[in-house]
């Protein structure tokens, strides 16, 4: 099970276009829904949410703990609005989520091992697939999925969603055939690939043609 890590929220009162001040302030404004309780608007620190980040724990379950009172709500990132130029952080939706449901959610994917055919074969390991959406416990919920490359030989070798060693109780939602990682040629090769193909048919003619002088 991950760790709920903890994060402090304030209530906001500040709405509509008025909340750039909370940003020009360090507060990211946020909303807290789900579970047919009523929406509520807060806000929270910019430095301590990017921390999370950097530790990637926002993937997992966060402890709200609401104006450094007692309680605590369990939630979701569900979105996050960012500025379309700088990247910066908008505004973030925390879904509420009880432990005991299951839920639906996506788990990022963590490569590790080397794949032989980097190695041997002068390949490129491609990430096609950054996360697997799958069905579990809320509670049962993981920072993470490995997925072992150490099987990639050859180029072309390709690992699927299903390839995946999952934990008991989880459930695949991705396209089990959905490619995740693969080991591909590198561009020169390609390149030189091209050329002796190109080169091939070009022969053949003349071949042909002094088979056939004999003849003439």
């Amino acid at each position: 099970m991950a760790q709920q890590t903890e994060l402090a929220v304030t209530r906001r009162e500040i709405t509509g276009k008025t909340v750039k001040r909370l940003r020009n302030v360090g507060q990211i404004p946020a909303n807290i829904y789900g579970h047919q309780e009523t929406p509520q608007a807060v806000q929270v620190d910019a430095v301590a949410f990017a921390a999370l980040r950097r530790a990637h724990k926002t993937t997992s379950i966060l402890a709200l703990r609401m104006d450094g009172g007692s309680s605590l709500q369990t939630a979701l990132v569900r979105h996050i609005q960012r500025n379309p130029v700088n990247g910066k952080i908008l505004h973030i939706d925390f879904f509420r989520v009880n432990l005991t449901e299951r839920i639906i959610m996506k788990v990022p994917l963590h490569v590790v091992g080397e794949a032989p055919g980097v190695k041997n074969e002068n390949g490129v390991l491609l990430h096609l697939l950054d996360a697997l959406e799958v069905e579990c416990m809320a509670q049962d919920i993981v920072n993470s999925f490995e997925v072992d490359v150490t099987s990639l030989e050859h180029i072309d070798d390709t690992l699927h969603a299903s390839d995946v060693s999952l934990p008991q109780d989880f459930k695949l939602i991705t396209d089990p055939e959905e490619a995740i990682v693969k080991i591909a040629a590198t561009r020169a090769e390609k390149v030189e690939e091209a050329e002796e193909a190109a080169a091939a048919p070009a022969a053949a003619p003349a071949e042909a043609s002094t088979a056939a002088s004999p003849e003439e």
